[in-house]
Formats: structure tokens, C-alpha cells, sequence
């Protein structure tokens, strides 16, 4: 090997090693003029790729002109924290999402979507449901509750009269109503609870009245079941989210949420940052924000 070749490569290793000092320096700076400080979680980060993954978060959760606005972004980020579990970023996305206006309930409600998401996604994994089988019986589902939808809107027929759930029949018939048929997955959850579960469902993900749209509920079953990750889940979640008017934009951002929210977790927590001390910044980053009277994740 001659003498020129290795001082070639030996120039090349220098100039990337000097480019990835010049973007990193950059990079720090401009994290500090959007928090105030840099927090742990980005100073402790590799210096190569502290550029890319900050440009990453800048793309989609703290764009203000993304197709999700803040307040659903940092619930989407919310409910998959919630289940990873990470402590940190549970307390992240909770103060964040209180910072774009949520509500405790709202909080609440995406808490709820992603707990049930989680269920169904272990009970329809663990009957080993034939994945075609599913999705064929979801699009049914959907084109039934897509007909009734347009034929109320058109005063066609009237609306359905609310029916009481005591037992598994009743479930049944409130089921087929809604869907058109009973399902596969709702016949084989265990009878002694599907009363209780199917309440839930009509509760929270089936409300009308619920604190955060039907769009926004479905697009957080996306994301959690996104990193399970369930395909039942994520198969049924997408298409309703696109039923209620979910573009391709928002399912990519969706993922891309849950995709950051599950690699910063396991950053902050590989670098053993100290609860107290991660809440502290948190807390440090929030009053900057409240201090310039804006919220950078909002629209």
C-alpha cells in the first residue's frame, strides 16, 4: 500500500471527522435556541448523528406545519410511551400535550385507546386468527358501517336505538346492528367478558361524544399497534382512521411518531438518565416555552 494512498485515506477520515464536528456544533446551537438549554437526552447522543436525528424531530413533531396538528401529535406520542412502558417519556408527551391545550380527559381518552389497542392486539395474537380471514371480515365491517353512515346523512332510515348490554346475546345483537354480522375475533372472546369489553369499545373508540375525533382515536390504534407490533391491529386501525378521513400524510406521520417515540425511549433510558433529572429539563423546557408565549408543536 504506497505512502500517498494512506495519506489519502487518512485525509478523508479527517475531513468527514471535521464535517460531523461542524454539523454537530450547528446542530447543538440551534437545539438550544429551541429549548432554551440542551437537554441530557441530545448532549449525550452521538456527536455523528446528532444532526440527522434532530433534523428527524424537526420533520414531523416539531413541525408546525405538519398534516396532524400538536395537541394529537403529542397524544399519538403519549399513548405509545404509555405502553412501552417509559416513564420519561410518558411525562414528555404528557406536558407537552397539556402545553397544545389537551385536556385531562382527552389525556384520559388516548390512554384508554392505546390500553385497548394492546388487548385485542394480545387476545386476537394469541387466538391465532387467520390474518385474510380478518381483514376480510374488517373491510365488511367498514362497507356496512360506511353504508349506514350515508343513509343517516341522507335520512334514509333513523338512527339505531341505543339497546341494554347485560349478556353475551346482547352483545351480539348489538354487534350485528352496528357491523352488519358478528365477527369472528367477537364470537371467540371469552363470553364470560365480552359484556365488559364490548363496553369499553362502545365507551371510548365507538363514542361519537369522546373528547378527541374518531380520526385521531384510530390514527393512536395505529401507532401503538404499529410498534408491538400487530397486524391484526394495525390492518383495522388504518382503514378506519381512512374511513373517517385520514389522508396518507397523517398515517405516515403517525408512524413516523411512533417510530421516534419508541427510539428516544430507548435512548434515554440506555443512558440511564435519572427520572427526577429528565422531569427537571422537561419541566426547564416547558417555562422557556410558556416564557416566549408560544408553543412550537401547535398550529
Amino acid at each position: 500500500m504506497s505512502r500517498f494512498f494512506i495519506f489519502m485515506v487518512i485525509l478523508v477520515f479527517v475531513s468527514i471527522s471535521n464535517s460531523f464536528a461542524h454539523e454537530s456544533e450547528a446542530t447543538y446551537k440551534e437545539i438550544k435556541q429551541t429549548f432554551g438549554f440542551i437537554p441530557t437526552m441530545f448532549k449525550d447522543y452521538p456527536k455523528e448523528g446528532i444532526s440527522g436525528a434532530w433534523m428527524d424531530m424537526k420533520g414531523v413533531e416539531l413541525n408546525v406545519n405538519s398534516a396532524i396538528p400538536g395537541k394529537y401529535k403529542e397524544l399519538i406520542s403519549f399513548a405509545v410511551a404509555a405502553q412501552i412502558p417509559c416513564r420519561s417519556c410518558v411525562y414528555f408527551h404528557t406536558e407537552f400535550a397539556k402545553l397544545n391545550k389537551a385536556t385531562a380527559k382527552e389525556i384520559s381518552e388516548a390512554l384508554a385507546m392505546a390500553g385497548g389497542t394492546r388487548r385485542w392486539s394480545a387476545f386476537l395474537t394469541g387466538v391465532q386468527l387467520d390474518v385474510g380471514e380478518f381483514r376480510s371480515e374488517i373491510d365488511k365491517m367498514l362497507m356496512f358501517q360506511n353504508k349506514h353512515s350515508n343513509l343517516q346523512a341522507m335520512q334514509v332510515e333513523p338512527l339505531t336505538a341505543e339497546i341494554a348490554i347485560n349478556t353475551p346475546a346482547d352483545v351480539y345483537k348489538d354487534v350485528k346492528i352496528q357491523m352488519g354480522f358478528v365477527p369472528n375475533f367477537i364470537t371467540q372472546y371469552p363470553q364470560s367478558s365480552i359484556v365488559g369489553a364490548w363496553r369499553e369499545i362502545q365507551g371510548i373508540e365507538l363514542n361519537e361524544n369522546s373528547e378527541i375525533p374518531g380520526k385521531y382515536k384510530h390514527l393512536i390504534g395505529v401507532a401503538v399497534a404499529a410498534q408491538i407490533p400487530c397486524q391484526y391491529c394495525v390492518y383495522y386501525h388504518t382503514q378506519s382512521a381512512i374511513m373517517q378521513g385520514a389522508t396518507k400524510e397523517e398515517l405516515q406521520e403517525t408512524s413516523a411518531l411512533a417510530g421516534s417515540t419508541r427510539a428516544w425511549s430507548t435512548v434515554i433510558n440506555g443512558l440511564m438518565i435519572e427520572e427526577k433529572k429528565f422531569r427537571s429539563e422537561v419541566d426547564q423546557i416547558v417555562k422557556f416555552f410558556k416564557s416566549k408565549k408560544e408553543v412550537v408543536l401547535s398550529r
